[in-house]
């Protein structure tokens, strides 16, 4: 491969020396400012992919580099998100984060920035430029630093408007300008401190004006008409995927009909010269039987059958197709995968989808191939303005030699996948020191209205009927609106009922209207087991973040939700729900447990006024000021199931656990929104495990104050066995409208309470069996030593028992 590269370094112009080793990305081989003369024998597609030279697209590297791998990880382009991807795992279980996320945001491609390891090792593979096209505006590149999620400068690219693809090729890069019909070549700008001066030296160029990029050229040839989508980077051609004219808004009446199609502009060619190329002058033949609305090149090699094929996406159908483009049986279309469209991902909101009549169900978008295998996004059809409320997507991989599919993924994309890019395109990433698994889902309600449409039903049962049937015949096919009346009443044919409803999006939507809060968003976790970090620690939320100058700052669900929940990771809870199961409600009444033998609290003020309703099992119970722990009878029994399944897995020992409790909310019960304020709350690290729970259970945080006009609300919903911690300094409720919920919840602390081997245990108070305690206001520790649940107040029934002294 490395003679390969060699090879292609001359017919780039490239310096020899610049070549390091197989496992450099293809973005940083450089090339000439100025592309090669045209090939005299002209550009057929056999002269474009037998000769071998590089094509650079964000999905797909052609050739292959040879240690390409199916499983190397993926960045997913969202409308609002940069999620890292790994193939390996199964449909539910992999490895994945969050390495930046912008609301609101329309994302549409990424390359690497240079230079930052020039000087310092630490530095590979820390910075990447981000296109962002915002609504309106000129298109931006943003700098990210992937270890820390922050954006540190923006640059405007001038004139480009609704920017769709972004390339990088050595120290250039390659921005689409679908609004004005050009490709823009830039130069690579210089990264932020501490990389500034190392990325010059690495080929960056300065800034002729600030704040803006350095346009190169200009490629023309193409209009806005033509609608361009992707491109891939030839060392004389720069390879698009348009849209055609036909996917485009009636209004624009620019240029000739245009079709969907794959073409070309030859990147020598003057800026003011600009053509596509054709048959007639330049022996190239556009690829226009992949479909409609296509989207995604990709060059793959079918060895077997000594075919190049291009692999692409037929969006309008939500299929992924191949078409010979070189070898036997030239031209031929093939279709790769076919979506379901009754999985429930692909379900759009009914009345919206009546009311974007433009006959696409499903949309796929968002395409990468790798190691013989497709990968590729799917979701249902949106109009452009509301791609964004697209909750979910499907990423689905097909492997292209068996044509099978491999596995199929939800993803909680918060929009359409945009883009897809491969390891060997932007080659190694700096990851944040721990994986993000929490899944951001917004919501389009809270009073966003949209286009709704419902067809007109007329009074005539029989002929209500009859254009019911006709209506359910025009969502398939646009010929049966030619049918008398069809026009008026039927919404496929821009008839119909229209208004404008509350946006619902997809299931977590729906979920949401059962309670009278406005969520702005949701937030779910991907499984997985492992469960401590990289030094075998347990994992945890940074104390500082519950501090009195630290939490005013939470304010941002997207920017501080590291801040607000982390999912640690899953474990087995089976044997404690079947051990709860057994106890039922009853099971947590102060009645059963103290006619059992444990201990228990009465007269919790704070219980009664912001819990009601609400049933706890106390294992381990401190003081206010974290100075006592006190353990309760019946750990003795549920501490071994606990300690296998939860506290081993996540590396929390017994003498670190500050108040560990079974808290049950039965049908009906509400946790009204309050904040946890005792000096123990900001040492203590609050850690849930939910045991029974439901999808009508909602676990709300709040960024701000219920009060305050711009707060937010967050939803954290959990399946069982998903063990979280949240800041429980912030304010919080839960209401559960549906059965009995069971959390185990746990508060533990970062340095040992006690040693028990050391007898040193002076904080350390064991209550005796059916002993009654209280917790008055005003009070540090437990006032304790009673044993009669019917005397209200047993601590100053008690005053002179020794137990209550020993307090």
């Amino acid at each position: 491969f490395v003679a390969a590269l060699l090879l292609q370094a001359l017919v780039w112009g490239i310096n020899a020396d610049k070549i390091v080793d197989a496992d450099t990305p293809a973005a940083e081989v450089p090339q000439n400012e100025d592309a090669t003369e045209s090939s005299s024998s002209g550009w057929s597609w056999s002269e474009i992919l037998e000769s071998r030279q590089p094509i650079i697209a964000n999905g797909n590297i052609w050739p292959a580099p040879p240690n390409e791998s199916p499983l190397d990880c993926l960045i997913l382009v969202t409308r609002n998100q940069y999620m890292w991807h790994c193939p390996s795992g199964n449909e539910t279980s992999y490895e994945r984060t969050i390495l930046h996320r912008g609301n609101p945001g329309k994302f549409r491609g990424a390359f690497m920035a240079l230079g930052s390891d020039v000087d310092n090792e630490d530095g590979k593979g820390r910075r990447m430029w981000l296109l962002d096209s915002p609504t309106k505006q000129f298109d931006e590149l943003l700098e990210l630093d992937t270890v820390t999620g922050e954006i540190l400068q923006s640059l405007a690219i001038n004139e480009s408007i609704d920017g769709h693809d972004a390339i990088r090729v050595g120290n250039r890069a390659f921005i689409v300008d679908t609004r004005h019909g050009d490709i823009i070549e830039i130069g690579i700008p210089p990264s932020a401190h501490p990389y500034t001066e190392s990325s010059i030296r690495a080929g960056a160029e300065v800034l002729e004006e600030e704040n803006f990029v350095n346009i190169v050229k200009r490629h023309t040839g193409f209009t806005r008409a033509d609608h361009i989508n992707n491109i891939a980077i030839h060392p004389n051609l720069i390879i698009s995927n348009l849209h055609g004219k036909g996917a485009m808004n009636p209004k624009i009446t620019q240029g000739d009909p245009s079709p969907t199609r794959l073409s070309a502009l030859d990147r020598s060619i003057p800026e003011d010269q600009g053509r596509e190329l054709t048959m007639d002058h330049d022996g190239f033949q556009s690829v226009q039987n992949v479909g409609t609305w296509c989207h995604g090149i990709a060059f793959w090699e079918d060895k077997k059958s000594s075919q190049i094929k291009l692999i692409s996406l037929d969006s309008k159908s939500g299929t992924a197709v191949s078409v010979v483009l070189v070898g036997p049986n030239t031209g031929t279309r093939e279709v790769l995968w076919t979506p379901d469209e009754d999985h429930p991902v692909l379900q759009p909101p009914e009345g919206v989808a009546r009311a974007y009549n433009n006959g696409a169900k499903v949309f796929s978008k968002g395409l990468a191939v790798q190691g013989g295998v497709a990968y590729f996004g799917v979701s249902y059809a949106r109009a452009p303005p509301l791609r964004t409320t697209v909750p979910e997507s499907l990423l689905v991989a097909v492997d292209l030699e068996t044509k099978k599919e491999l596995w199929v993924r939800v993803v909680r994309s918060n929009g359409i996948i945009n883009q897809i890019l491969t390891r060997s395109y932007f080659g190694d990433v700096q990851l944040p020191a721990e994986m993000s698994s929490v899944e951001l889902t917004h919501h389009g309600g809270g009073g966003k209205l949209v286009d709704y449409c419902e067809d007109i039903v007329v009074e005539d049962k029989e002929v209500s009927d009859h254009y019911e049937k006709l209506c359910k015949l025009a969502y398939e096919d646009p010929l049966h609106c030619h049918k008398p009346n069809a026009r008026q009443l039927c919404c496929a044919c821009r008839g119909g009922k229209r208004s404008q409803k509350p946006l619902l999006a997809g299931k977590l939507d729906r979920e949401i209207m059962k309670i009278k809060e406005i969520v702005n968003a949701t937030a779910t976790f991907v499984p997985h087991r492992q469960c401590r970090d990289n030094n075998g620690l347990a994992k945890r939320l940074p104390l500082e973040m519950k501090t009195k100058s630290k939490l005013p700052t939470i304010t941002d669900i997207d920017r501080d939700l590291n801040y607000i929940v982390k999912h640690l990771c899953n474990v087995n809870v089976e044997p404690i729900q079947k051990l709860v199961s057994k106890i039922g409600d009853k099971g947590f009444t102060n009645e059963y447990q103290h006619d059992k033998k444990n201990a228990v609290i009465t007269d919790r003020q704070v219980m009664d006024k912001f819990k009601p309703g609400c049933d706890a099992i106390t294992l381990v119970f401190s003081s206010k000021h974290a100075d006592k722990v006190y353990h309760f009878p019946w750990l003795d029994e549920w501490l071994p199931m606990i300690q296998e399944l939860i506290l081993e897995p996540l590396g929390i020992p017994l003498n670190k656990i500050l108040r560990m409790q079974l808290a049950s909310m039965p049908r009906g019960s509400d946790i009204r929104f309050h904040r946890d304020t005792n000096a123990w709350v900001r040492s203590a690290h609050r850690t849930h495990i939910p045991i029974i729970t439901h999808s009508d259970v909602f676990f709300l945080a709040e960024m701000k104050h219920q009060r305050v006009k711009d707060n937010a609300i967050l939803r954290i919903k959990s399946n069982a066995g998903e063990v979280y911690e949240f800041n429980n300094a912030k304010g919080h409720a839960v209401h559960n409208v549906g059965p009995s919920r069971v959390h185990l919840i746990i508060d533990w602390v970062e340095e040992d309470l006690y040693n028990e081997e050391e007898g040193e245990v002076e904080k350390l108070v064991t209550l005796r069996p059916s002993e009654v305690c209280t917790h008055p206001k005003g009070f540090n520790e437990l006032q304790c030593g009673g044993y009669d649940l019917k005397t209200k107040d047993s601590s100053q029934k008690e005053k002179n028992n020794p137990r209550t002294e020993e307090l």
